[in-house]
């Protein structure tokens, strides 16, 4: 296989970035996401990739419930606080304010829209990471501009 051609092209799929929001128990966790897609319209599903062994899939695993917390281009920075452990204190996520709605994972305060969704299915042991399949049960919309997306970004994960 052409490895440089493999890793540019791949590295061209449009991907969004998120802050995962998730919670088990009282732990509450949030970390940076851009392989998600709708899976489903009648269900609305998504489809997450999340890193093997990472504390995010734990989670996922125990809680099953996730959010996918949108942000406006100029978020950047914020996005990449969750790039590392992203600690719960005093009401915070990494520094952020937070709330929780009907499934209790964390949404927060600075996004311009979130999904609220329950985790239907893990797909684990086909790579490095797994893939979530989860129903969106609630949705707001806060603010609608264009949200941050991986070209807005001199970032790269994939390829």
């Amino acid at each position: 296989m052409n490895e440089e051609a493999k890793k540019k092209l791949l590295r061209k799929i449009p991907y969004g970035l998120y802050v995962i929001g998730v919670k088990s128990g009282d732990e509450y966790h949030g970390f940076t996401g851009s392989w998600l897609t709708q899976a489903s319209m009648k269900p609305p599903m998504i489809t997450l990739g999340v890193r093997e062994g990472s504390h995010g899939l734990e989670m996922i695993k125990a809680g099953k419930v996730l959010t996918v917390n949108f942000f406006p281009k100029k978020a950047k920075d914020l996005v990449a606080e969750f790039f590392k452990p992203a600690p719960k204190t005093e009401g915070r996520l990494a520094g952020h304010k937070f709330h929780t709605d009907i499934t209790g994972a964390p949404i927060l305060d600075e996004a311009i829209g979130y999904l609220e969704c329950e985790v239907k299915k893990i797909i684990e042991g086909h790579g490095d990471h797994a893939l979530v399949l989860a129903e969106v049960v609630e949705a707001k919309v806060k603010e609608d501009v264009d949200s941050l997306i991986m070209s807005d970004t001199p970032w790269h994960y994939g390829g």
